[in-house]
């Protein structure tokens, strides 16, 4: 069945609404949205999506029709004995439509559901089909003593994907007193997980302190790409740069790359200008302090970029950048802050012998309304690359950095 959607609905959806053949929209929405895009009193984010639809409409003419409202549909207002607003406005607008062929309503507003229903209109709420991701790349069972066994000598024996593994994606057992007994990597086969650590003179010996961290050093240890999720304190710095320089000392890479937005953190002041060089200028914003923290001093995170073991580079000029022959490990930190685009821009850049980390936390540390949502780079990474051979991906979910981290989570 076609669909109708409504303004909220468009700017909820965004470029999701294309994948139908074709739908319909009144010109009361596209009034509203080119109100909304220029409104000096609504928020910067729903003036963005906006912009976004309005965008898409431009892009797509073909994929949709627009129902003007005009003397014909503003009669069925009084038809319907409707007030004139603009959410009935558009209902009316798709009453009359579904008049010539059903079509259904769709919008993410309660009110708007109930008076469309309450003049015949079919309607569909958008809540109803937004399903959270809830990927973590591993997946946790508990077994009671009959069902290890049967685990053991059936399934683990015979290579049973039970429990419909991905390609790189962890097994946690936990037995019928809730304690985790075994650690398994599907690979077309169950892989056991032993102890991993990393070692390297900057970080000394970086060691698991949870399960979760020990998938992820495996993670790190077997794939190509390799994405770390979490909050903010739950290792995912720590264990990165721990592998990094435990194979730069090793001699297993040449170099650091870290690809870097400096967006400044949501809500927070702007300070403006930086002077000096484009390496000043990353080592004076949010990248600069970062690495300070990671790697005791502005001194030792000079000497690094100063000798080639490390290199900054923004996201705004790696278009064009291959490390084809470099040997590298490219790091991408604060991934939360990539749209789309900049992440394809980013991964299109790796070589076949160069390695690729990201890391950040998607749910809770996206600073700008671009990169949110369906529109996130990391969130659209997990989807694609999931199950690749050479990926990936561990959701970290304990906060290690101290209780007052812990406990700031909850604010």
């Amino acid at each position: 069945m076609i669909k109708f959607y409504d303004t909220c609905s468009l700017l909820e959806l965004q470029e999701e609404v294309f994948n139908d053949s074709k739908f319909y929209i009144s010109s009361i929405t596209l009034s509203e949205l080119e109100q909304i895009k220029t409104s000096g009193t609504r928020d910067e984010e729903i003036k963005w999506k906006a912009r976004q639809v309005l965008n898409c409409l431009r892009q797509h003419k073909q994929s949709y029709e627009i129902i003007i409202f005009d003397k014909e549909v503003e009669a069925y207002l009084d038809d319907l004995q409707l007030i004139s607003n603009n959410d009935n406005k558009i209902i009316v607008s798709a009453y009359m439509r579904n008049q010539n062929e059903p079509i259904t309503f769709v919008t993410n507003d309660l009110a708007c559901e109930a008076i469309a229903n309450s003049v015949g209109l079919k309607t569909e709420m958008i809540s109803d089909n937004i399903v959270d991701d809830d990927y973590t790349g591993y997946k946790i069972i508990k077994l009671s003593d009959e069902e290890l066994a049967d685990f053991y000598m059936h399934i683990l024996q015979e290579n049973q994907n039970k429990y419909n593994l991905l390609t790189n994606e962890y097994l946690l057992i936990k037995d019928s007193n809730n304690h985790i007994v075994d650690k398994y990597r599907w690979n077309n086969k169950y892989e056991s997980i032993g102890f991993i650590k990393a070692e390297s003179k900057m970080f000394g010996k970086v060691t698991p302190k949870d399960d979760l961290q020990l998938l992820a050093l495996d993670a790190l240890n077997n794939n190509q790409i390799t994405m770390l999720r979490g909050p903010a304190g739950s290792g995912k710095s720590h264990l990165a740069f721990g592998y990094m320089f435990s194979l730069l000392d090793q001699g297993k890479i040449g170099k650091i790359i870290i690809f870097c937005n400096t967006v400044a953190t949501k809500g927070s002041a702007k300070l403006g200008y930086y002077p000096g060089s484009r390496t000043e200028k990353l080592l004076d914003s949010q990248i600069g302090n970062f690495l300070e923290s990671k790697l005791s001093s502005r001194i030792e995170v000079e000497r690094l970029i100063e000798d080639g073991s490390l290199i900054l580079l923004p996201m705004s000029d790696i278009r064009g950048y291959d490390t084809t022959g470099m040997n590298a490990a490219i790091y991408i930190t604060e991934a939360q802050n990539l749209d789309i685009e900049l992440m394809k821009l980013a991964l299109q850049r790796i070589g076949e012998d160069s390695i690729c980390i990201l890391d950040g936390d998607d749910k809770t540390q996206v600073d700008m309304s671009m990169y949110a949502g369906s529109h996130n780079g990391m969130k659209r990474v997990s989807k694609i690359f999931r199950g690749a051979d050479f990926y990936g991906e561990i959701a970290l979910q304990k906060i290690h950095r101290s209780k007052i981290a812990e406990l700031a989570q909850q604010l």
